[in-house]
């Protein structure tokens, strides 16, 4: 098992030699691979269609959705065995290869399964670096507030690649053919090789513990996902929006080669137009997400998706068609925080896990299911009229779930009071203002009279305690430390670096506690963890568990 937690400085950074830090090493791996493989298949998809026609052009938006996950899966498994710093080097090595040979056979017109083939493989490979950098970032910083940083930059590079590489096909389209431009997306994977090769882990990481496994889950998951609200609202809803997900990838460059009868590079253009949507929808979604709007806010975004769709289809000109593909880009950044944060909100806390994965299953088979049914839909009723139709279809399945949503999403009970004092405690401050709703949710109530333990010192600890009143006399192997009162809190240490409780905390008058669990805590803090590792360090080092 990777840590939670960071780990203390001397397990800190590895210098690679000049101004290429491991960590700057593994971020820049990270924009330019993803800047790779948000470009490659949109040549790819081009390629496939004219040389192989619609059959060819579904099947490779059915091989990029497949193909993905099970390389992720076969990834994930090999990092639980293997240095994850080898794997991440042999995953960009094998993409890169593979896009070499993709090019070649495309340039060399060989068999057009070989060209397809080794490039949605890279695709799929490179898929795979997100989960491997989140896994790795732990044991390349000195600090949480590193970590922390580290996260956040993670998701801007990843932002602004989904504009760049579809910007840059565009551009590559427009001054050569699909064969040649695969030859840039290659060359921004052989480019990572470089930084990736900074990668270098302490020596701490070959002591680290492994969890074993959990096997046989996703059947488990998929049920908690169909149960967590009325008619598998959750699944349907899914499967719906990454089924007309699918579809565009197919129906998309029908649309601008057959239909609207404008060059292939407008394709990277149409795909750009969505990532300026997303990141328009961002900036709306931190405005009007919150816990009592979470599953309006999912539905909503898939509705959205249905509008979009319908835009495309009405409009007979690029312009109208990037207008629609904005649409769709802000639809995704609304929808996804409702579907990823409810779900494990609503889930039973010890499968959390085992229903998101259930929910990359469900998006896995939506699009292949979308790629595979688009050609069959536009040979039957034409291109524009197939989106339509699946706009339609997908509005419809949004408005379907809607009231049942609304009526959860209204039943849920978001206290002005517990929110306050979650959002006055030091170690909440970073997060979202939606994050910070939902633990308020998850408190737990407890009063305690004066001298009576909260919590013993060697006991074992899986709850975070937030003194709402009164105050609480803190003792470490029976000598006093300082007081604690209304807004401090106290059990982090324990949660955080899964030890027994370092201290003994006795109510010095009439006390009263909310307590957060192990699993709503951490995952609240991940990737905004520095303020409460900050006060777990301070406090061991007071306590002399930790070197000044």
């Amino acid at each position: 098992m990777y840590p939670p937690t960071v780990l203390p400085r001397q397990n800190g950074t590895v210098r690679a030699g000049g101004i290429l830090t491991p960590r700057r090493g593994l971020q820049t791996g990270w924009a330019l691979t993803t800047t790779g493989r948000l470009f490659v298949p949109v040549a790819l998809l081009v390629l496939a269609y004219q040389r192989g026609g619609t059959g060819a052009l579904a099947a490779t938006s059915v091989a990029l959705a497949f193909i993905g996950a099970v390389v992720s899966v076969v990834v994930g498994r090999l990092g639980d065995r293997t240095h994850l710093a080898h794997v991440l080097m042999g995953v960009v090595c094998l993409a890169a290869a593979s896009l070499v040979v993709s090019m070649i056979a495309a340039v060399l017109e060989w068999p057009l399964l070989v060209c397809l083939a080794a490039g949605t493989m890279a695709c799929g490979l490179l898929a795979t670096y997100r989960p491997l950098q989140a896994s790795l970032f732990p044991w390349l910083v000195h600090t949480p507030r590193d970590l922390a940083s580290a996260n956040v930059a993670a998701i801007g590079i990843e932002s602004a690649a989904s504009l760049i590489g579809p910007l840059l096909a565009g551009v590559a389209l427009l001054t050569t053919t699909p064969d040649r431009a695969l030859g840039v997306g290659a060359a921004c994977v052989l480019l990572a090789l470089l930084p990736v090769a900074a990668v270098r882990l302490p020596e701490s990481y070959g002591h680290r513990e492994r969890d074993s496994t959990q096997r046989g889950s996703f059947l488990a998951g998929l049920f908690v996902l169909f149960r967590l609200a009325r008619g598998g609202a959750f699944p349907a809803l899914a499967g719906v929006q990454t089924f007309a997900r699918g579809a565009l990838n197919v129906l998309l460059v029908l649309l601008v080669l057959e239909d609207l009868r404008v060059s292939e590079d407008t394709v990277g253009w149409l795909w750009a137009a969505m990532g300026v949507g997303g990141l328009a929808g961002a900036a709306l979604g931190s405005r009007i997400l919150r816990v009592a709007r979470l599953l309006r806010s999912f539905a909503g975004g898939v509705f959205l998706w249905g509008v979009g769709l319908l835009v495309l289809a009405a409009g007979s000109s690029p312009a109208t068609a990037a207008m629609g593909m904005f649409v769709i880009g802000v639809a995704n950044a609304i929808e996804d925080p409702g579907l990823f944060t409810s779900v494990p909100r609503l889930a039973p806390k010890e499968m959390a896990a085992q229903a998101l994965g259930a929910v990359e299953i469900v998006v896995c088979v939506g699009m292949a299911l979308g790629s595979a049914a688009a050609p069959g839909l536009a040979a039957a009723i034409d291109v524009r009229p197939a989106i339509f139709a699946i706009g339609v279809g997908v509005i419809l399945v949004a408005l379907l779930y809607w009231p049942s949503l609304s009526r959860m999403d209204r039943a849920t009970v978001v206290t002005d009071a517990s929110t306050s004092l979650l959002a006055e405690v030091e170690v909440f401050e970073p997060l979202p203002l939606v994050v910070v709703e939902h633990l308020a949710t998850r408190l737990t109530r407890n009063d305690y009279a004066p001298g009576e333990v909260v919590v013993r010192e060697g006991d074992a600890g899986d709850t975070l305690h937030v003194i709402s009143a009164g105050r609480a006399a803190v003792s470490v192997a029976g000598s006093p430390r300082p007081e604690l009162g209304p807004h401090d809190v106290f059990g982090e240490i324990a949660l955080l670096r899964d030890t027994p409780r370092t201290a003994t905390v006795t109510a010095a008058d009439d006390l009263t506690t909310y307590t957060l669990h192990r699993t709503d805590f951490l995952t609240a803090i991940q990737g905004d963890c520095a303020p409460v590792e900050t006060l777990a360090s301070a406090r061991l080092r007071r306590d002399g568990v930790l070197d000044p």
